[in-house]
């Protein structure tokens, strides 16, 4: 038994060789990986930071040191300025959703209004109508002691001459008067507009 012990220490193993069993040898795997990534450089040895010297930390501290004791820079004027009118601009807005605000309740109430002096119109309308009534009017006029005319209170006038009537004749105007004319009716109607 001896004997075989040393005869298995002995055995060779060759990629791709089955050593009496046909399970493929784990350890020719391995040895295919290696021969595989030998060319390579292993992912931690390349990227590896190297070892900072002195000097360098201490440029990386001042470098740092400047960063943090760097002066303030000041705030463009133009920069300002635009803040300043868009602030502004928002202040605007904010008033003007109250205006909108307040003139939708204005609405809102003189619709209201609207309603209401409508209804008065009708109920005027049919009293106005009323009043017109013939049978109405003559029973008003005969309570205020009103009567009609007799015979005798009736006069007729005749004048002597005939009648008159004076037509006057428009004048036609210059071209440049008529052209005045039109622009200020055109002025005059403008302002109206925006009254």
């Amino acid at each position: 038994m001896a004997v075989n012990n040393t005869r298995d220490a002995r055995t060779y193993h060759t990629p791709g060789v089955v050593n009496g069993n046909l399970a493929r040898d784990l350890r020719t795997y391995e040895l295919e990986q290696q021969l595989e990534q030998s060319g390579r450089i292993e992912f931690d040895k390349r990227y590896r930071q190297k070892q900072e010297s002195v000097a360098d930390e201490l440029s990386r501290r001042r470098q740092a040191n400047r960063a943090t004791v760097r002066q303030a820079q000041s705030v463009p004027i133009a920069a300002l300025f635009c803040g300043m009118i868009v602030a502004a601009l928002a202040v605007m807005v904010v008033f003007c959703h109250v205006q909108i605000n307040e003139i939708s309740g204005n609405i809102v109430s003189m619709k209201q209004q609207i309603e209401q002096l409508e209804m008065e119109q009708i109920a005027l309308r049919t009293e106005y109508e009323q009043a017109f009534d013939t049978n109405s009017v003559k029973e008003a006029a005969e309570a205020a002691g009103m009567y009609q005319p007799g015979e005798g209170q009736i006069y007729y006038i005749n004048l002597p001459g005939e009648d008159q009537a004076i037509a006057c004749a428009q004048q036609e105007k210059g071209g440049f008067k008529q052209f005045l004319t039109t622009i200020n009716q055109h002025i005059y109607t403008a302002l109206e507009y925006f009254r």
